[in-house]
C-alpha cells in the first residue's frame, strides 16, 4: 500500500479546496458576484486615485469629496460581499500601490510639462490612465482568478 494514500484517499480539487479554505479559518468565494464586486472595486480605487490627483491639483478642497467618496467605496464593497476571493487582498494591495507611486510620477510629469511645453486637458485624461493603470490590471487578474476557483 501507498504510505501516501494510506489515510486520506484520493481528494479533488474541489474538495482539496473547502479542505484548505477550512483550514485557514476562512470561507471560500460564495459566487463569481464576490469575484466581481472586489475586482470592480479594485479599480474603482485606481481610477478614483487618478482623478483625485488632477482634481487636488486645481483645489485643495477636492481633497473633502475626494477622501468622502473613499470612504463610501469602501464601505459598499465591505458590505456587497460574503468573502474575498483568494489571493485578491494581495493583488489589490499591489495594484493600489502600483497606483500610489503613478500618482507620484503623474504629478511631477504634470508639472514638467506645465512649464516645458504647456497642458492640454489630453494630459489630465493620460495623467488618469497612468495613475489608474496598475490597479486596472490588479481589478483584470483578480477576474482572471476568480475563474480557477
Amino acid at each position: 500500500m501507498d504510505p501516501q494514500h494510506s489515510t486520506t484517499g484520493e481528494v479533488d480539487q474541489r474538495e482539496a479546496a473547502r479542505l484548505l479554505a477550512e483550514a485557514e479559518g476562512r470561507p471560500p468565494v460564495s459566487s463569481r458576484h464576490d469575484v466581481w464586486v472586489f475586482a470592480g472595486f479594485a479599480a474603482g480605487i485606481a481610477v478614483l486615485m487618478g482623478v483625485g490627483t488632477i482634481a487636488t491639483m486645481y483645489s485643495n478642497w477636492a481633497m473633502v469629496p475626494y477622501v468622502a467618496l473613499l470612504f463610501v467605496a469602501v464601505f459598499w464593497q465591505r458590505r456587497a460581499i460574503s468573502a474575498s476571493p483568494r489571493g485578491s487582498g494581495r493583488t489589490y494591495t499591489w495594484g493600489v500601490a502600483g497606483s500610489a507611486v503613478m500618482v507620484l510620477v503623474a504629478v511631477t510629469g504634470l508639472h514638467v510639462i506645465r512649464t516645458t511645453i504647456g497642458l492640454t486637458p489630453w494630459w489630465f485624461a493620460f495623467a488618469v490612465l497612468v495613475v489608474a493603470l496598475p490597479g486596472l490590471v490588479a481589478a483584470a487578474i483578480i477576474v482572471r482568478r476568480g475563474g480557477e476557483r
